[in-house]
């Protein structure tokens, strides 16, 4: 389902730009917001990796990465938090399965991913 374009540019850029600000405490995110983050962080990173490797149009990959940040609605705190928390939710899943391992949970957990949180 697609949704009205609410993402300002500054708060995508924030989100792009912001993971390497300097390191911060690690926010503790819980139970359905756990899932929203990680959900945003699988459809950022998927969207990221298709369209530099040619296999996503641009459309679809501004759509994509538009769905991700809107999915951080389910997440608390400012967006300052919420980029960070996507930070650390990056590091975490990229340091744990690697990047084919990575599309292929995205791909099963997509359908779930948009059902629950678009």
């Amino acid at each position: 389902m697609r949704f009205p374009l609410i993402v300002s540019a500054a708060t995508a850029i924030s989100l792009t730009l912001g993971f390497g600000l300097p390191a911060k405490a690690d926010l503790v995110i819980q139970g359905r917001a756990a899932q929203a983050l990680h959900c945003a962080a699988l459809l950022f990173i998927a969207s990221e990796e298709l369209y530099k490797a040619g296999y996503l149009p641009r459309a679809d990959y501004n759509y994509a990465q538009s769905a991700a940040v809107h999915m951080l609605a389910y997440v608390p705190g400012t967006n300052d938090q919420k980029v960070q928390a996507m930070g650390q939710r990056f590091e975490k899943m990229l340091s744990r399965k690697s990047l084919p391992a990575l599309l292929q949970e995205f791909d099963q957990t997509a359908p779930w991913c948009q059902k629950t949180f678009l």
